[in-house]
């Protein structure tokens, strides 16, 4: 059992690159793409026709739509969006901001006078919805109003890149890297085949730079070295990190950045939130996220 699931992710993998693959059940390909954020890719590498591709492609138009918006209204703001544009096909369950911390107030005013709603409001991310459109403006990323990167800092590294055809105003490639080892490592404890290809592709010397001046070494670190089990086959992804890991990490973290160990106050607080304990609670059970 435990060869197969490492041979259908290493497939997997093979299939997105291009590659030659044997025979597999498509069930079993098309649910590891779908677990680990890569299923329209693989959908359309194989050139899969059918009403599961058309409402992949029905799901991204929806979202380009969203971002075509945003870029319109937020065009005089400083923001970005982040895990948003990445070296693989995906659809994004939600659009992401990052936005200067001065003018997330006036940001979402913005966005719901388009009839979006407050859905959530932490210290640091505020969740708005409209049907089933959901955007998260962040200051900063963080899990249970706890930092574990600066999104301020992140902010300063943007550029502009094509998403779907549409030119969007983005964080660089190498710190999109970091974006996505930080959120996989800290606050999901689980890796997908999005953060491999992203953190593979896109991680550079600049990365490591910015990991340093961020204080996400630890994560950086811990992602390189999945990546590498990973492309050798000797871990099935989704991984989850096990739990005495991810609290040594977390620990660390709190040990060595100044922002994270500032905001941990807020975990008191946050600890008796009805919804974040379903949070807590997700993160020890769920296979993907």
């Amino acid at each position: 059992m435990l060869v197969r699931k490492q041979t259908t992710t290493k497939i997997l993998i093979n299939v997105l690159e291009g590659k030659k693959f044997p025979q597999i059940n498509m069930d079993i390909l098309i649910n590891s793409a779908s677990k680990n954020k890569v299923l329209l890719h693989l959908l359309r590498v194989l050139d899969f026709q059918g009403s599961l591709r058309e409402h992949q492609e029905s799901s991204i138009r929806r979202v380009l739509k969203v971002v075509q918006i945003l870029s319109k209204l937020l065009k005089e703001y400083d923001y970005a969006f982040f895990k948003l544009v990445k070296p693989i096909t995906y659809v994004p369950a939600d659009v992401d901001l990052l936005v200067k911390a001065d003018q997330i107030t006036k940001v979402t005013r913005d966005l719901m006078k388009l009839g979006y709603r407050i859905e959530v409001k932490d210290p640091y991310c505020i969740t708005l919805m409209r049907g089933d459109s959901i955007i998260d403006l962040y200051v900063h990323p963080s899990l249970g109003g706890v930092v574990f990167l600066n999104g301020q800092g992140l902010l300063e590294h943007t550029c502009t890149k094509e998403f779907n055809g549409i030119e969007v105003r983005s964080v660089e490639s190498y710190a999109e890297a970091l974006a996505a080892a930080s959120h996989a490592i800290y606050k999901e404890r689980i890796y997908t085949l999005n953060d491999f290809f992203t953190v593979e592709e896109w991680a550079s010397k600049k990365t490591i730079r910015l990991a340093q001046e961020l204080g996400c070494e630890d994560a950086l670190k811990a992602a390189i070295n999945l990546n590498k089990k990973i492309r050798l086959g000797l871990l099935e992804t989704p991984y989850k990190i096990p739990l005495p890991l991810w609290l040594a990490i977390l620990a660390q973290k709190f040990q060595r950045d100044n922002l994270t160990r500032a905001t941990s106050g807020s975990i008191l607080k946050t600890l008796t939130n009805k919804r974040v304990g379903k949070l807590l609670k997700s993160k020890l059970t769920r296979e993907t996220y």
